[in-house]
């Protein structure tokens, strides 16, 4: 998704789908990230998308029974740590497409990096960000990303969630809903999405948590039950929101901080959700 009027190089703001999702997902916020001046980039994750998930690109075609078998490998530890290192595959490609692609080449402002995504992209954009991998395997953290946004984050798989998000030295926005859980959470709580803010000791971080908001908001994808009657308006909030915190963290702007800090968002915001932060 890149910019038409904007010139020059631009800051660079990736997005990390959801299990079974792809890189057509999130559009009504991707879209909106390039209208403003960024270049956005859904990166797509062989082994955990919509085919690999449901065994068709058609979700609505799929068999329970393979779903069911498909997930098992899905979700498993080796396709986390696969999905973990996609990211700095597709950043070496960016810088590769700054060096010599017709249409991006110098368009790429590699210095200005952030870090998104829902869901499974949630847990992988925190890997990123710095957040100890389970079972002692080495740090995926990558010193080329700026600041993360995890919308839909999730409680580690394994460890203790003080170790875990203690290793996170970069800002991030975490945002969720009251009722956003899923059926491959095992019965985990909406609240436990709060974890991972709770637990970042050395870092700015930023918590929004929509009242009555569920799973498939943040992906532009109508709930289980259909579209909410409030979609509409947490969508905006959450292209305002996550702009203001690209905008503070990318571009060092001013009045995205006053935005975030001084009641500007927490305005707008009103009774649609609650929002704390952390700004050290």
């Amino acid at each position: 998704y890149v910019p038409r009027e904007a010139q020059g190089p631009r800051p660079i703001v990736i997005f990390s789908h959801g299990l079974g999702g792809n890189r057509d997902g999130a559009v009504y916020l991707l879209d909106y990230l390039a209208a403003h001046g960024y270049i956005a980039v859904a990166v797509q994750h062989h082994g955990s998308d919509t085919q690999a998930v449901f065994g068709t690109s058609d979700p609505r075609n799929s068999d329970p029974t393979t779903v069911k078998r498909n997930l098992r490998q899905a979700t498993s530890i080796a396709a986390a740590l696969d999905r973990f290192r996609d990211i700095p595959f597709a950043i070496d490609a960016l810088e590769e497409m700054n060096r010599s692609d017709a249409t991006l080449r110098g368009r790429l402002d590699l210095s200005r990096i952030g870090m998104s995504g829902h869901s499974f992209g949630a847990i992988t954009t925190l890997a990123l960000a710095g957040q100890a991998p389970p079972g002692g395997r080495g740090s995926f953290s990558d010193a080329r990303i700026n600041a993360a946004i995890a919308y839909s984050p999730s409680k580690p798989r394994q460890g203790g969630p003080s170790e875990a998000f203690a290793t996170i030295h970069i800002p991030t926005f975490h945002m969720t809903g009251t009722e956003d859980t899923t059926p491959f959470d095992a019965g985990e709580p909406a609240t436990s999405r709060q974890i991972p803010y709770q637990n970042i000791k050395f870092a700015d971080k930023f918590l929004l948590v929509f009242t009555g908001g569920d799973h498939m908001v943040f992906s532009g994808v109508a709930g289980r039950t259909g579209p909410r009657p409030n979609d509409d308006k947490f969508r905006e909030l959450v292209q305002k929101s996550s702009l203001a915190f690209w905008d503070l963290y990318l571009k060092k702007a001013p009045e995205a901080r006053a935005y975030l800090t001084n009641g500007g968002f927490k305005n707008d915001l009103g009774a649609f959700g609650t929002y704390e932060f952390i700004v050290r």
